[in-house]
């Protein structure tokens, strides 16, 4: 676990996978080896063996710090664009660290991507029904002038939703660091 943590610190992840896959292997119910296995995983990119590894600390029943791992795991599932899992896992680790103000941040974000990404499923939907409407499949008459003026409209709006979000962050409390 030393070799791990302190290879995890120095920013080689390598050397910190092997140390903690070690570590898991002499005492596979040790959650704490298995957090650390699934942060040092995340650093590599390898999201999906990240999250199995965070369940697993999940799973041996004796965790102390549940709510970084619940937290930790929804930052994996975000990141394999599993908005669902994530926005589960966030929401076990507010249940258990209410005043987390990334874990609630994170929460909004994923909340709001799979909203947009519903509203687009709806859309595509709607727009693939000739039946209802059957203009579509005319070509679309909007000069390349009035395509910027929106594109810089949805810009906008985006900027104005980040900023908001930031502020709702800023006004909830402390923050405290994370791995990523």
């Amino acid at each position: 676990m030393k070799t791990g943590t302190e290879a995890y610190w120095n920013q080689d992840y390598d050397v910190a996978v092997e140390a903690f896959q070690q570590a898991t292997f002499d005492k596979p119910d040790n959650p704490i080896a298995l957090h650390n296995l699934g942060t040092a995983l995340y650093k590599k990119g390898r999201y999906k063996d990240a999250a199995a590894a965070f369940q697993r600390s999940l799973l041996t029943g004796n965790v102390s710090n549940e709510a970084a791992v619940y937290y930790n795991l929804g930052n994996a599932q975000f990141q394999l664009h599993d908005l669902t899992a994530a926005i589960e896992s966030y929401k076990s680790s507010l249940r258990l660290d209410p005043q987390d103000a990334d874990a609630k941040h994170n929460l909004a974000l994923a909340l709001q991507l799979l909203q947009e990404q519903q509203d687009i499923a709806t859309h595509q939907k709607l727009n693939s029904n000739p039946k209802q409407n059957s203009a579509k499949n005319e070509p679309s008459n909007i000069s390349k002038a009035e395509t910027l003026q929106l594109l810089e409209r949805l810009s906008k709006n985006e900027t104005k939703r980040r900023q908001n979000l930031l502020k709702q962050q800023l006004n909830s409390g402390y923050r405290r660091d994370k791995d990523w």
